[in-house]
């Protein structure tokens, strides 16, 4: 009679099937979860953990508890977790090492939620290829700002001693350019005195005239011999005279232009006051872009924000090819070989989720969504990723639309877009500007926000418009405020409306942002007057520091002129010496009566 069982081999069965499932039972939940949290870890940069995992066969899927992802910037902070997580496998393509989801579920997604270990990632090697990461991604840091956002301009009247201590004045140049030739000058004619006829020599002349006068010779030749000399005279006296006149014309045009210069050196003094005045005085102008020094910076913020998560899911809608080297007459190693993809009727990607449904929890209420075709092989399955979000009726928000498509089918030509419409946020107790110069916070408002953005060829364009109504602001008060930040904080309390409008360009990694507001015009009107009386105040008290500064150099030159002045009296004075011997002259006869001829 045969057998019709065979018991060994039935029992063989068993055993391997009872081994199988034990290890199912006990150990595969367990083994996946490490290889989530492990993976996932080293996707994100920082910890990830599931509560509890339930791996099932029929049908092949998996249920996810409890999964939480650090804040890789706050180790005590998830950037989002959610409560649970199911979808099951098409098992077919599963063998073909293909995991295709058709549906997922993520339910309870919520964001920034405290946490009570902190979700640091443990050893050194980790932590340096964190900030490898981050090198490479090019996320842009605080002490390099790329978003070209002016600093809120400083409301004090600036001290007039560090401005004359950093500033170069026109007028001290121009004063100390004159002391030098002004002691040049002064040593040349210091010089030429000594060459000019003086006093003793016109004694001489004086005492000829006067030998000449009481001579007593007779006959005709001594008394042509006496005119003659009196005509020899006459020339030397009339050429040193000219000499001196020469000398005198000559310094007092000097002189002229030296005290010409002076003048010039005094206009140029006012003009330093009012190009100080202008420069350090806080202009309107300068207010004009006041809400970009405000708002910017928490523009800035959300948008480094988003570039930095954009470039970690990246993986998740393209994947990187490395540039394959020639590997031709290399021999692969042993045991590896090559990947090859086959072509395929239906090609399918090696992952594709083909839609998932989500549920986040806000603290406004609940927000429900749907993503579509996630892979990170979308010129496989030909299609791009799109999602949608919105929420209605909501705890402080009226509505919230969030919809885009991230489209990388052909990688050369890859765009994403996105648009996000809010109505009716409510927002309490912001602070919009920390600075000691304007601290400024938001109590209350009603906001209505529409964001478009696209990203394409890695250029970033996005444009922002907002309104605020229902407005309420608070403005720290300040010891010492001064009068251009009293009037701007009046100027608030008047304000109940305004528009914040936004562009941004540029690259992920280094972009620009171009933001304008119609609180800009409120904050100019009021601070007209208060910026004419801050300017008056400065100059006023430049005219001071810059005379007091001014003062020594000024009296040096005068005083160097001064001794112009005394070179010029000398100069007269020998002058007037030669006039009185050239009058004593005219008219003079010789001791027998006889006329000169002269």
């Amino acid at each position: 009679m045969k057998k019709f069982i065979r018991w060994q081999g039935l029992t063989a069965f068993v055993i391997v099937a009872a081994v199988f499932g034990g290890f199912w039972f006990f150990l595969a939940d367990g083994i996946v979860k490490r290889l989530i949290e492990k993976y996932g870890t080293n996707a994100i940069g920082a910890k990830v953990e599931l509560g509890a995992l339930d791996l099932t066969l029929f049908p092949a899927g998996l249920d996810l508890e409890q999964l939480q992802v650090t804040n890789p910037d706050s180790t005590m902070i998830n950037a989002f977790e959610v409560n649970h997580v199911s979808f099951t496998l098409e098992p077919l393509n599963f063998l073909r090492r293909k995991v295709i989801i058709n549906e997922m579920t993520l339910d309870g997604i919520r964001f920034g939620t405290q946490r009570q270990t902190s979700g640091a990632i443990k050893g050194k090697k980790k932590l340096k290829k964190a900030k490898k990461v981050r090198e490479k991604d090019k996320i842009p840091t605080a002490v390099k700002s790329p978003c070209g956002i002016m600093s809120l301009p400083s409301f004090k009247i600036p001290d007039v001693k560090k401005i004359l201590h950093t500033e170069q004045l026109q007028s001290m140049g121009i004063i100390n350019s004159l002391q030098k030739d002004i002691q040049e000058k002064k040593t040349k004619w210091e010089a030429s005195l000594k060459n000019l006829p003086d006093e003793k020599q016109f004694e001489d002349y004086r005492d000829r005239i006067n030998k000449l006068k009481s001579g007593k010779k007779k006959g005709i030749s001594s008394i042509l011999g006496s005119a003659s000399e009196l005509s020899t005279l006459k020339k030397n006296i009339m050429r040193d005279i000219n000499k001196i006149k020469n000398a005198h014309s000559n310094l007092k045009d000097e002189v002229a232009s030296l005290k010409s210069r002076i003048g010039e050196a005094k206009e140029a003094q006012l003009h330093d006051v009012m190009r100080l005045k202008q420069k350090y005085t806080l202009s309107p102008r300068g207010l004009k872009h006041l809400s970009k020094s405000i708002f910017g910076s928490r523009l800035c913020e959300i948008v480094q924000k988003a570039g930095i998560w954009y470039e970690k899911l990246k993986p998740v809608i393209e994947k990187s090819y490395k540039k394959e080297k020639d590997h031709e007459g290399i021999k692969p190693p042993r045991s590896k070989g090559v990947n090859v993809r086959f072509k395929e009727y239906k090609p399918l990607p090696d992952f594709l989720i083909r839609k998932a449904k989500a549920r986040v929890n806000l603290n406004a209420g609940e927000i429900t969504g749907l993503i579509q075709d996630i892979t990170p092989d979308q010129g496989i399955l030909g299609l791009p990723l799109k999602f949608r979000f919105k929420g209605d009726k909501l705890k402080g928000l009226e509505s919230i639309d969030l919809h885009g498509i991230l489209n990388h089918v052909l990688k050369a030509q890859s765009k994403d877009t996105a648009t996000l419409t809010v109505k009716g946020y409510e927002i309490k107790n912001i602070t919009l500007s920390g600075a000691d110069a304007f601290p400024l916070a938001l109590n209350h408002a009603l906001a209505d926000l529409e964001i478009d953005a696209t990203l394409k060829d890695e250029k970033i364009k996005s444009n922002l418009i907002s309104e605020f109504h229902s407005v309420s602001f608070h403005a720290w008060p300040s010891e010492k405020a001064s009068t251009i930040k009293t009037a701007l904080m009046s100027s608030l309390s008047s304000i109940s409306r305004f528009t914040v409008n936004a562009k941004v360009s540029g690259t992920l990694s280094n972009y620009n942002i171009d933001l304008t507001s119609d609180l800009d015009r409120a904050f100019m009107k009021s601070a007209n007057r208060a910026v004419e009386k801050q300017a008056l105040t400065l100059e006023k008290n430049l005219k001071m520091a810059v005379t007091a500064k001014m003062d020594d150099p000024f009296r040096k030159a005068d005083s160097g002129i001064g001794g112009l002045d005394l070179v010029g009296k000398e100069i007269s004075k020998r002058l007037n010496l030669g006039n009185g011997l050239l009058g004593n002259l005219k008219g003079t006869t010789s001791k027998g009566g006889l006329k000169l001829p002269f």
